[in-house]
């Protein structure tokens, strides 16, 4: 076991010489592979999306690490402590998410590389509809929700930092953003894809342990079960406790709607297709990415479970808030040498989102936008360095966002995996299997999909923030569904309404180039 010392700032920090010889050991090898991956960085389509060298396994594991963010191993357990079994609507969810990405996309996504140059989300979009506003809006849309992901993340990577090192927060902050800066931009996707390979090899490593201390822990799953059925017979029902009864089985089906069908609109898992060596080694990589998910997610249901039933049955008292539960539960009640594993699977988490985020929204601000204002760079070696230099501005300008405004951070948390969905299930999954996709249905949906987001979501917790609880309390009353039904959802299900519904009053525009014909048929 590890000794802990008094929490500070929300995290526990551990003092033991062998947690920080894994984290140590971690980022030195993950800056090593970044060094590896210049070497072999030659062009942008090597930096951007690894000359198309990808194989089964390394592309079904980058497309798992990306997904499972710090979100899963820190906010993970704190919903299942909170909530119990309502998180099993996202965790879930997830899995099937990457069976839906796989068929309704991977294939196309990939032959789309193959027929066009296209190196981002934005480029194939405007090959599908030849368009520079849906370009341009999609490359915006990217830019936009990369701050936002890029920031929430670096603000959780600084109390990993401060939890394995011991060191102060903002050094955290700054040593773990100069960290993936270094491998994100010496090698690029190639170094991204290889050390997401890393990373998730360590994510199920650590969640296996995770899953065999905590049900030891709770007294196994018969336990664990009875000590939470006394207290609350609603934590182990399949809905669970958020929002009460009914809303519980609302709340609960919005999640499964968009963290299953969400998936295939996220542009860091949609542009890993265009890695892939082949079409071959596509067959398997979907149950792959999606088994290494769920066992993955053991972690936020069995810690969660496990101390909201030892809490319950007074063997522990609560010392600790619901977001502690995880780093809690792995610093007090594994050995040493399990909580390092874990904690470096959590770094390992925050980072391969994180490295993934930093190439598509620099590839947005270098490549995308300037097109769509049909200022492209012409020449390869210079758009290279340009994406490179964006990259490093991303980085900073997210570390920055996190050290002047823990407030900033938290609206655009609320940016999240909701934005993207709205934003690019329609016009990527509908518009790649539809011919009757028009650029007008691509960019009114996209257009709703994001205000709704912001509307709905960021500007009341801004208003909150500023202290105008007025404001904030007359735009959650308009909102038309109940408060635990996510409003990524509604987003997502009116964009995906106003794509079908505009396409269809603009068919005379549709319009499918004719070397993309038979892959949209297909």
């Amino acid at each position: 076991m590890t000794d802990v010392l008094p929490l500070q700032e929300g995290i526990p920090v551990a003092d033991d010489p062998v947690i920080l010889a894994f984290g140590a050991v971690y980022l030195l090898v993950v800056v090593l592979i970044g060094v590896w991956g210049y070497l072999r960085t030659k062009t942008t389509g090597d930096f951007l999306i690894t000359g198309k060298s990808v194989g089964t396994w390394v592309l079904a594991m980058t497309a798992f690490s990306v997904i499972q963010s710090g979100f899963g191993f820190v906010g993970g357990p704190e919903l299942v402590y909170e909530f119990g079994m309502t998180g099993m609507w996202i965790f879930f969810s997830a899995p099937l998410g990457f069976l839906i990405t796989w068929v309704l996309l991977a294939k196309r996504m990939r032959l789309l590389a193959d027929i066009r140059n296209v190196l981002t989300l934005a480029d194939g979009m405007y090959v599908r509809y030849e368009s520079n506003a849906v370009r341009g809006l999609a490359g915006f849309a990217v830019a936009v929700g990369v701050i936002a992901y890029l920031a929430t993340n670096l603000a959780a990577l600084q109390y990993v930092m401060r939890a394995i090192f011991g060191i102060p927060v903002i050094w955290g902050l700054l040593g773990g953003a100069a960290i993936l800066l270094g491998y994100s931009m010496l090698g690029g996707m190639i170094a991204g894809v290889w050390t997401d390979f890393l990373q998730a090899i360590t994510m199920i490593i650590g969640a296996g342990f995770v899953l065999a201390y905590a049900l030891s822990f709770g007294g196994g799953m018969e336990g664990i079960s009875r000590n939470l059925a006394s207290a609350d017979p609603d934590l182990i029902s399949p809905f669970g406790t958020l929002g009460g009864e009914t809303a519980a089985v609302f709340a609960a089906l919005a999640w499964w709607v968009l963290f299953s069908v969400g998936a295939a609109g996220q542009p860091h898992l949609v542009t890993k297709f265009y890695m892939s060596k082949s079409l071959k080694i596509l067959k398997w990589g979907a149950p792959i990415a999606a088994i290494s998910y769920a066992i993955s997610s053991m972690i936020a249901f069995s810690a969660g479970l496990s101390m909201r039933a030892q809490v319950e049955a007074g063997a522990i008292e609560q010392t600790f808030s619901a977001s502690e539960v995880a780093p809690v539960f792995v610093l007090q009640y594994t050995p040493s040498v399990v909580a390092g594993l874990i904690l470096a699977a959590l770094l390992a988490a925050i980072m391969s989102t994180s490295d993934s985020f930093l190439n598509i929204g620099a590839a947005a601000v270098s490549r995308d936008i300037p097109r769509a204002l049909g200022r492209p760079i012409e020449d390869d070696r210079t758009e290279l360095r340009v994406t490179q230099a964006a990259l490093a501005g991303l980085t900073v300008l997210s570390t920055g966002v996190v050290y002047f405004s823990d407030a900033l951070v938290g609206i655009l948390g609320t940016i999240g995996w909701g934005f993207f969905a709205a934003a690019f299930v329609p016009m990527v999954v509908l518009g790649m299997n539809w011919k009757g996709a028009t650029a007008e249905g691509a960019i009114v949906a996209t257009i709703a999909g994001l205000v709704i987001n912001v509307v709905y979501s960021a500007i009341p917790m801004a208003a909150d923030v500023a202290g105008l609880v007025e404001l904030a309390d007359v735009i959650n009353a308009a909102y038309p569904f109940p408060e635990a039904f996510p409003v990524g959802t509604v987003a997502m299900l009116v964009a995906i309404a106003l794509f079908v519904g505009v396409s269809l009053a603009t068919q005379e525009r549709s319009y499918v180039p004719a070397d993309l014909r038979a892959l949209i048929e297909r």
